[in-house]
């Protein structure tokens, strides 16, 4: 790994004396100096320890010398525990169980010695249970680092948040339409909901797909005229949450709840009678979150991965065995084999463009951000629950293809599915959907190495539905089937159901695809770039971060700061631009935001301006080359991007809350906040369970983040939204909370 350069050092200063730090070979980490107590309380230098989520118990660290670490902790505990306690070092997992201490008496445990780098800032997370509220706290006063060498190590502060240009739509913000090479119509019946689960071609235009209520359709294409509610035909119902589904050399296959079942019309009358239970080899529990997702055919073998329960996550841990996994069954033998494991919401599931196996899991426990992953055999992917651990758990697990940022990109991605041929510069790139972001985003995987990585770009939003699965038709005219979760029937109507989506080929100006070099990105583009454009690396907004899974919801950027942009070369085509960026660090994901005044030929505008790459390998040796600007190409009077005061707490809304929460009356997945800030609220307190009305003040929002179960808006069901204060900082929280006051007040 390259090391971390002064530049960057500079923002993180290291606290204390230089003198004291020198003198001795132990490093304390209080408990006062952590991100975010959450809903636990101070006494004192300790911190009381009830709930763990919504606590950040993290500092960073660095090392003039890589050396080894001994780490122990300072606490007192009376009672015993039901789970245990996560130390991440640097990413390394060890648990800690919490033996109890006698009244009043305080203990230092040992946790474990790990390797310490030299020079990057390293990441230590003490991780609490997620959910469990416990009647007696955990005392915690500090953690204790023990090395060799004297001074060898420094605690450091908090970085201060990276300062983002304004947002529009495309740049920095959700798209706001429908790509311009695509055109989309809604095929609906009004009589109907459908909820799209599962979905394939089957004979030559018969478009088949399932449904979360247990049935399966037909849809003859050709009858399809337009001219009236689409002719879909029932042709087999009585299935149990049917999530996946693939046709194979004619036979039709179905994932259930927790079954792979064949579907077979014994008598030739286009219905289907008899449901063949393929495998159901696999342990499992009535939780209500246990699905089987998927599903592909590879090799006369059905792939589909299940996700993990809900319903227990925060009272035991608890985990049926191999749930989480990628399985895999021989469609004639009923053979089963585990692929990989560590999954948590692996909703999708698609053949790649060499016919690997790809999987998009959700942001969630152990799973800092969403991901894009290409699964190889014996794969671990992080998710754990108490013992017994999956099979195929380790200390490090095994990085996703794409990182997906949370409310950035994605937020619940569906089916990855590869785009054909007929659909001009993008054929061979990834699309996927999402139920709560919304729209299609465009995924290019890359091998470098041996190791996959790659990049994502927004592709395209202004759908009517909210897309979960597709199928392609052999024109390359892709049908996309929407669905929908919650109790609002209206709104699960209009986001739920089928559209069909053709590719115009209208020529678009936007990124194409970005390859990774041994001192920086290259990125190609659709159109030329207008002659003496893309030369100016003030054009281009590069941050870059990490992640670091822990057993609580979600988590923070790691070590997330501005990078340096020291040149940027046109090639001579003017199709490609490659950024030098010193500094990359494997593992860590690198965000480009292209300025939205870059021209392309013709005078044409970009679409849209940002990708994130996600950087597991560095190529050596594989430099990128780096070209003199012509003459006048660099620098201009008026900067390229503007970064607006107070703007941390409307970026904070954009990636966390804007998915699923309004601004203006529209329904979206949660309750609209139009005009609610001051207003009294019909809400559930989650500690009686009793209806009472609260003002929508401060501490309303406050603790709506915190723990969001705790008052919900009639009409909404628990769980509905993510914990995300478990993965703000105290700051963080200040500023969105204060954002939300000032856009939700009414006007």
């Amino acid at each position: 790994m390259k090391p971390f350069f002064p530049f960057i050092i500079a923002i993180l200063c290291v606290i204390g004396a230089a003198g004291a730090a020198e003198s001795s070979r132990t490093l304390d980490l209080p408990a006062t100096m952590i991100f975010a107590k959450g809903p636990n309380e101070y006494a004192g230098d300790v911190l009381e320890i009830t709930r763990g989520r919504g606590a950040t118990i993290g500092w960073y660290v660095r090392a003039n010398e890589e050396e080894e670490v001994r780490v122990s902790i300072e606490y007192a505990c009376e009672k015993p525990l039901n789970q245990a306690y996560q130390l991440s070092f640097d990413g390394i997992d060890r648990f800690w169980e919490v033996v109890p201490t006698a009244k009043g008496e305080w203990v230092r445990a040992d946790l474990g010695t790990f390797k310490i780098r030299a020079g990057l800032p390293v990441l230590i997370f003490l991780v609490p249970p997620s959910g469990t509220k416990y009647p007696h706290p955990v005392r915690f006063r500090k953690l204790v680092l023990e090395g060799a060498t004297a001074g060898n190590l420094s605690l450091l502060a908090l970085p201060e948040e990276i300062a983002a240009p304004d947002a529009s739509p495309g740049f920095g913000e959700k798209l706001g339409g429908l790509h311009p090479a695509l055109d989309a119509i809604d095929l609906r019946d009004e009589s109907l909901t459908l909820r799209v689960s599962g979905m394939a071609m089957g004979r030559q235009d018969e478009l088949l797909f399932t449904t979360w209520d247990g049935d399966l359709f037909s849809l003859d294409l050709d009858a399809n005229d337009e001219s009236g509610p689409p002719p879909f035909r029932r042709i087999a119902r009585g299935l149990s949450e049917p999530m996946g589904l693939a046709v194979h050399e004619g036979r039709i296959f179905v994932t259930e709840k927790n079954e792979a079942t064949e579907l077979i019309d014994g008598d030739g009358d286009g219905l289907f009678e008899t449901y063949r239970c393929l495998s159901h080899d696999w342990p499992c529990t009535m939780d209500y979150h246990e699905y089987l997702f998927g599903a592909v055919v590879r090799d006369d073998h059905l792939y589909f991965s299940a996700s993990v329960g809900m319903a227990a996550r925060g009272k035991d841990n608890y985990q049926a065995p191999l749930r989480g996994s990628v399985l895999r069954v021989q469609v004639d033998t009923g053979e089963t084999e585990v692929v990989a494991g560590g999954l948590r919401t692996p909703d999708g599931m698609g053949l790649g463009p060499d016919g690997s196996i790809l999987v998009t899991d959700n942001q969630g426990e152990w799973l800092p951000a969403n991901k894009l992953v290409v699964v190889r055999e014996g794969d671990f992917f992080n998710f754990r629950s108490i013992p017994p651990w999956h099979p195929f758990d380790r200390p490090q697990a095994t990085p996703p293809a794409v990182w997906l940022p949370q409310g950035e990109i994605a937020a619940s991605p569906t089916q990855p599915v590869v785009l054909p041929d007929s659909w001009g510069p993008y054929a061979g790139q990834v699309i996927f959907g999402d139920a709560t972001f919304g729209g299609l985003q465009r995924a290019v995987p890359e091998e470098v190495e041996g190791v996959m990585q790659g990049v994502v770009f927004p592709f395209s939003q202004g759908f009517r539905h909210l897309f979960h699965r597709f199928a392609f038709t052999d024109d390359g005219t892709l049908y996309a089937g929407g669905i929908a979760r919650g109790n609002d029937r209206e709104f699960i109507h209009r986001v739920s159901g089928l559209s069909r989506i053709r590719y115009t080929g209208e020529k678009v100006f936007e990124p194409l695809d970005a390859r990774i070099r041994s001192n920086g990105l290259e990125i190609g583009f659709t159109l030329p770039l207008a002659a003496g454009q893309g030369w100016d690396p003030a054009a281009y907004h590069v941050t870059q971060w990490g992640y670091q899974a822990t057993q609580t919801y979600g988590g923070q950027k790691v070590r997330h700061r501005a990078a340096e942009v020291r040149s940027a070369s046109v090639s001579p085509d003017h199709r490609r631009v490659f950024l030098e960026i010193p500094g990359l660090v494997e593992g860590e994901v690198v965000h480009v935001r292209i300025s939205p005044s870059l021209a392309g030929e013709g005078g044409a505008q970009l679409w849209t301006g940002d990708l994130w790459y996600t950087l597991n390998r560095l190529p050596a040796g594989n430099p990128g080359e780096v070209l003199p600007a012509p003459a006048g190409a660099i620098g201009r009077a008026e900067p390229y991007f503007r970064i607006s005061e107070g703007g941390a707490g409307r970026v904070l809304f954009q990636n966390f809350c804007a998915a699923c929460h309004s601004l203006d009356r529209t329904k979206l997945v949660g309750p609209s906040l139009h005009g609610i800030a001051g207003a009294k609220r019909r809400v559930r307190d989650s500690a009686d369970g009793a209806m009472k009305e609260v003002v929508a003040d401060a501490a309303y929002f406050r603790e709506s983040i915190l723990e969001p179960n705790s008052l919900l808006v009639d009409g909404y069901p628990e769980n509905l939204m993510p914990p995300i204060g478990a993965i703000l900082t105290e700051s963080q929280i200040d500023d969105l909370v204060d954002y939300l006051v000032e856009v939700s007040a009414a006007k």
